[in-house]
C-alpha cells in the first residue's frame, strides 16, 4: 500500500452520526492520506466528530456549517427548502433537493485532487457521479438503498427518480463499490443490471471487556433500543403492543431524541406491567458501555421500506458485541445475519398469538437466555471489525490501482 496516495470520503452527515464513515476513514488512514467532506449542524456534535478522527491521518471539510447563523447557511435552508417544494409539486427531480450545498460538494472534491473517491450517503452519490464524469476514480458505499428507503410521507418531496438514475450509474460505473449485506447486494445487482457490490458488514470493534463470564437474569428484564431519533416505522409501536402477552414486568428502555406526541404515544400502548422509559443520545464513545448495561437488544425493523428489508440494523451487531441477547425482526438483512448462530430470538413481520406466546416463554426461561448469551458471544467473535477490515482494504486497493476513466468495476 502506498502512504502518498489520497483517498476522499464524501458523506452528508457528522461522523458521530454515522460510525460506518469513521471505521473506514480510520482503517484507511493507517495506509493512506485521508479526508471526509460532509455537513454539520450541531456546534457539540462537531466537536464529537474531530474527537473521532484525533490522532488519525484524517483531515475533515465541512462544506456547509448549517449551526452558524450566518448567509451562507440562509441561503443553504433556502435552497434546500425551495429544492424539496419544487420536487413535492412540479416534479422536478433537482439534485438540490438532496442536502446543502451539493455543488461546494463536488468544487471541494476536485479541487482536492485526491487519487480515489468513496461516495457515502444521498450527497456522496450524486457528487460521485459528478466526479465519474470529470474522469475520476470514483467507489460507492451503499450504506443503504436509498431509493427504495423512503417512508411514504417522505416519497412525496424526495426525488426518487434521480436518485434511481444515479444509483444505477455509480452501480454500473462505480469503480469499486460495497455495501452491508450480501441479499442487498443481489438485489442491486439485479436491479441495475450490473456486478454484485462487494460486502462489508457494517460491524464494530472487538470489545471482549464487555464480554463477562456470567451474567444472571432478574426480573424485571431491561430492553434496549436506540437510535438516533425515535420515531414511527421503526416497528417500536408493534414491539410494545405484542409485550401485552408478556405477564411478568419488563422495562423497555428507549435511547434517542423523540418527539413529544410520540413519547405520548408510545407511554399510551404500554402495557400496564410494563414500564417505558426514554433517554437522550449518548456520545459514540460511550455507546457501547450504554448498552451492555442492559439485558437484552431490540433489533427491530419492519419490512418496508424494502431497504430496510435488505439491511441489518447496526444495532445488532452492536448488542452482540455487548454480549445482549437480542430480539429481532424477521427481516431478510436481519436473517442473514442471525440464522448462523441463533443469538436470541427473531419475531415475525406480522405478529400473531404464536409469537406472544413464544416472547413470553422465552422471556421467561433463565436457561435459555443464558444460552443466547453464549451465542451472542460467540457471533461476536466473527461478526467483528477486524473480520471485515481487509475486505475494505481490498477493494480501496483495487480502487485506487485502477485506470483513469474506468468504466467498469475492478472488484
Amino acid at each position: 500500500m502506498q502512504a502518498n496516495k489520497h483517498i476522499c470520503i464524501i458523506t452528508q452527515s457528522h461522523l458521530c452520526r454515522n460510525p460506518r464513515v469513521v471505521k473506514e476513514a480510520r482503517l484507511l488512514s493507517r495506509y493512506y492520506n485521508v479526508t471526509i467532506i460532509n455537513n454539520t449542524y450541531d456546534a457539540a456534535l462537531s466537536i464529537e466528530d474531530e474527537e473521532l478522527i484525533a490522532g488519525y491521518n484524517v483531515k475533515l471539510i465541512s462544506i456547509s456549517q448549517l449551526q452558524n447563523k450566518n448567509i451562507i447557511s440562509f441561503t443553504d435552508r433556502l435552497i434546500k427548502k425551495m429544492a424539496d417544494w419544487l420536487v413535492k409539486f412540479t416534479g422536478i427531480q433537482t439534485h438540490l433537493a438532496l442536502g446543502y450545498g451539493a455543488d461546494r460538494f463536488v468544487s471541494a472534491a476536485l479541487k482536492l485532487n485526491a487519487d480515489a473517491y468513496m461516495g457515502h450517503q444521498e450527497l456522496g452519490l450524486y457528487c460521485g457521479c459528478r466526479l465519474l464524469d470529470d474522469g475520476k476514480r470514483v467507489g460507492f458505499d451503499f450504506e443503504d438503498w436509498y431509493s427504495a428507503d423512503l417512508l411514504p410521507d417522505a416519497i412525496s418531496y424526495r426525488p426518487v427518480k434521480l436518485l434511481r438514475r444515479l444509483e444505477k450509474k455509480a452501480l454500473q460505473k462505480g469503480i469499486c463499490n460495497i455495501t452491508t449485506s450480501n441479499i442487498l447486494a443481489v438485489e442491486l445487482a439485479g436491479v441495475c443490471n450490473c456486478p454484485e457490490p462487494t460486502v462489508v458488514y457494517n460491524v464494530f470493534n472487538k470489545r471482549d471487556d464487555l464480554l463477562q463470564a456470567n451474567k444472571t437474569y432478574e426480573q424485571p428484564l431491561k430492553l434496549f433500543w436506540f437510535s438516533q431519533t425515535i420515531g414511527r416505522g421503526r416497528g417500536l409501536e408493534q414491539f410494545i403492543k405484542l409485550s401485552t402477552a408478556v405477564n411478568h414486568s419488563l422495562e423497555i428502555h428507549l435511547l434517542g431524541n423523540v418527539d413529544a406526541d410520540f413519547r405520548s404515544e408510545l407511554i399510551g400502548i404500554t402495557p400496564a406491567q410494563h414500564q417505558l422509559f426514554f433517554h437522550g443520545p449518548v456520545p459514540d464513545k460511550q455507546l457501547a458501555d450504554k448498552i451492555a448495561g442492559f439485558d437484552i437488544g431490540l433489533a427491530l425493523e419492519l419490512a418496508t421500506p424494502p431497504s430496510r428489508d435488505l439491511t441489518i440494523t447496526n444495532k445488532f451487531f452492536q448488542y452482540i458485541q455487548a454480549g445482549l441477547p437480542v430480539i429481532a425482526s424477521n427481516t431478510r438483512g436481519q436473517t442473514e445475519a442471525f440464522k448462523k448462530f441463533k443469538p436470541g430470538i427473531m419475531l415475525s413481520q406480522h405478529y400473531s398469538e404464536y409469537d406472544g406466546i413464544q416472547l413470553s416463554a422465552w422471556l421467561s426461561n433463565q436457561a435459555e437466555l443464558i444460552a443466547a448469551r453464549e451465542r451472542a458471544i460467540e457471533a461476536a467473535q466473527y461478526y467483528h471489525w477486524e473480520n471485515q477490515a481487509n475486505q475494505l482494504l481490498s477493494a480501496a486497493s483495487r480502487l485506487l490501482e485502477a485506470p483513469f476513466n474506468q468504466t467498469k468495476h475492478a472488484c
